[in-house]
């Protein structure tokens, strides 16, 4: 058995086909580490066995970037301990992500965690996201197993202009949500990307990558 650590952390990256520079690799390390440290009084994930962490948080919200383009700023809402956000800032520096976590514990944590990992560009939404509490406009909204689609198209609909997208990562059943989302609001949205895919290694991970755009 592997024991934890950065390369190991490695490796089961690079099967997935992301592979991260030696600074990368030790932002990612340094938040692995300080999630550790921080899940027993904050209640951040569920997921305890390392190499879970590794493939259903970080590969998981890695990914996205292979499959769509990932427009800057990004807005991650609900994001909790900051998922699918922090993960991606790591794997791309350049975007502008914007994390957007209402519960106290859980912002104390992304605060923390910006700090230590110098992550730079990387805001902290304090409050609920409605549309009368977020009204800078962004490029994209991100959102992983949050809610319904029509809730997050509903509650973004202040900040998000023609033009920008909204990524929903999703399980391999949200097809009913998908309808619902578009017999609601499909004369202002149109679908650019819907695509059923697999985390690489991992054959039961069914994942489903949906992206709206606004007209």
């Amino acid at each position: 058995m592997k024991r934890p650590g950065p390369e190991w952390m490695r490796e089961l990256l690079e099967r997935a086909d992301i592979r991260l520079n030696p600074t990368q690799l030790d932002q990612l390390w340094r938040y692995h580490t300080l999630l550790r440290s921080r899940n027993k009084d904050r209640d951040l994930t569920r997921i305890v066995d390392f190499q879970q962490m590794v493939v259903k948080h970080y590969i998981d919200c890695m990914y996205v970037g292979k499959l769509t383009q990932l427009p800057s700023p990004l807005l991650d809402v609900g994001t909790g301990a900051g998922f699918p956000g922090i993960p991606i800032k790591i794997r791309y520096p350049h975007l502008h992500v914007i994390l957007a976590e209402p519960r106290p514990r859980r912002v104390e944590f992304l605060r923390e965690a910006v700090e230590a990992l110098g992550l730079q560009r990387t805001d902290v939404f304090e409050h609920k996201v409605v549309s009368r509490s977020f009204t800078t406009p962004v490029a994209g909204v991100i959102t992983r197993a949050l809610e319904t689609m029509d809730k997050t198209i509903l509650r973004t609909s202040g900040c998000t202009p023609p033009g920008s997208r909204l990524i929903f990562m999703k399980g391999p059943s949200a097809q009913p949500e998908l309808d619902e989302a578009m017999r609601r609001f499909g004369s202002q949205l149109e679908i650019v990307q819907d695509e059923h895919y697999r985390l690489p290694n991992m054959l039961e991970q069914k994942r489903r990558l949906i992206v709206l755009k606004k007209r």
